[in-house]
C-alpha cells in the first residue's frame, strides 16, 4: 500500500508540476548565457558607479542594445578596435545625446566598468555623464578575447 501511495503521490506531483508550464525550468534550461551575465554586471557595476556619485541609475534600452550587440559581434570577429558611427543611433533611438564606451580583454562585466573605464578620464565622463539610458553588449572572439560596448542615450 505504500508503494501504491508514492507512485500516486509521484504521478500527482508530476501532474501538477506539468501543468504549471514553463515556470519550473531546470536550471540548465534558466542559466545565463556568458554574454547576458557580462552585460547584466556591466550595467550593475554601470548603475553603482552612478549611486556612488549621487546620480540617478540608467535604465537598459532596447534600441540601444541593437546597436551595442551588433558592434560587439563585428568588433570581436574583426579582432580591432573602433567606435561606431553614432548618428545612426541618435535618429532610430529618437535621442537628443549618445556616447559610446568600447574596451577589450576585461574577462568580465564588472571588471569591464571598474578596471577599465572608469579608470579613464572619457570614459568615466560618459559612464557618469547625464544619460538616461544605457546598453552594454558584449562578444567573445574565437581567440577567447572579450570585446565591449557601452552605449548610453537621453532622449
Amino acid at each position: 500500500m505504500r508503494i501504491q501511495l508514492a507512485t500516486l503521490l509521484g504521478t500527482a506531483t508530476t501532474g501538477v508540476l506539468l501543468a504549471s508550464g514553463l515556470v519550473l525550468a531546470s536550471p540548465a534550461a534558466a542559466a545565463e548565457s556568458p554574454q547576458a551575465a557580462y552585460s547584466r554586471t556591466a550595467v550593475t557595476a554601470t548603475n553603482a558607479a552612478r549611486t556612488k556619485q549621487k546620480l540617478k541609475k540608467t535604465g537598459v534600452d532596447s534600441c540601444l542594445t541593437g546597436f551595442a550587440a551588433a558592434h560587439a559581434t563585428k568588433l570581436a570577429k574583426e579582432k580591432k578596435l573602433y567606435h561606431q558611427n553614432l548618428k545612426p543611433i541618435l535618429t532610430k533611438c529618437k535621442l537628443k545625446a549618445v556616447a559610446e564606451n568600447i574596451a577589450y580583454g576585461y574577462p568580465n562585466g564588472t571588471s569591464v566598468v571598474n578596471s577599465g573605464w572608469m579608470k579613464s578620464t572619457g570614459h568615466r565622463k560618459n559612464i557618469l555623464g547625464g544619460y538616461t539610458l544605457v546598453a552594454v553588449e558584449a562578444r567573445k572572439a574565437n581567440n577567447g578575447t572579450w570585446y565591449a560596448v557601452q552605449i548610453f542615450g537621453r532622449r
